[in-house]
């Protein structure tokens, strides 16, 4: 990721921000069932080596601007690449570069596994759908495009993967999660974003 200068991050770099992250986490998690990893890769296997890019925190960290090319001595050696919900801050660059990029770092026999939003939602009210709109703009002024998620796939085979495989899973945000602690908590996490997001297409205009 980006040092804290160089930050392309469309949001505020706070303790508010990261208790919205850990949020959108508990949501994402429970839509995935519990799971972190879907890739079919064995994590009691001892020795394993895991780049979890775009994370929060680790036991061991380093900064790296996923928009540039790893180092070299970093190529082929993960067993497993994990990235969520970080492709579009790599804009300006080609995110088809972003995600070869990060093939290239897996080992062989060795997994990646994507997680990006559609930035769709069929079954949303008004205002999501607002804060949808906001989203998609802002990407495509960035260089983005809103609509990268239905390429990951594409992208990863012309990469070089083979047995690869996608998933759509639907988050439940506000009133569409069952669960009453995450409906207040993804509710109040989207709004903080709708928040940050509207800062960020300003400070864009302004320039």
């Amino acid at each position: 990721m980006p040092t804290m200068n160089e930050s392309s991050y469309f949001l505020p770099v706070n303790k508010v921000e990261a208790e919205r992250l850990m949020m959108q986490h508990t949501v994402l998690i429970d839509a995935l069932g519990g799971r972190l990893v879907c890739a079919p890769i064995d994590l009691s296997k001892p020795g394993l080596k895991i780049l979890d890019s775009g994370t929060a925190d680790d036991t061991s960290f380093y900064i790296h601007n996923i928009s540039k090319p790893w180092p070299e001595t970093e190529l082929g050696t993960f067993d497993l690449v994990h990235q969520r919900l970080t492709l579009p801050g790599g804009a300006p660059t080609p995110l088809a570069t972003i995600v070869r990029q990060l093939f290239d770092l897996v080992k062989p026999g060795g997994w990646i596994q994507l997680v990006e939003a559609e930035q769709t939602g069929p079954d949303a009210g008004s205002v999501f759908h607002e804060f949808l709109g906001l989203v998609r703009a802002l990407f495509d002024a960035t260089g983005a495009g809103w609509h990268y998620a239905d390429n990951l796939k594409q992208w990863l085979e012309d990469a070089g993967a083979v047995d690869v495989h996608d998933m759509t899973v639907n988050m439940g945000f506000g009133k569409k999660n069952e669960n009453p602690d995450l409906a207040a908590g993804s509710a109040r996490c989207t709004a903080q974003a709708m928040e940050g997001l509207v800062m960020h297409a300003k400070s864009m205009d302004a320039t």
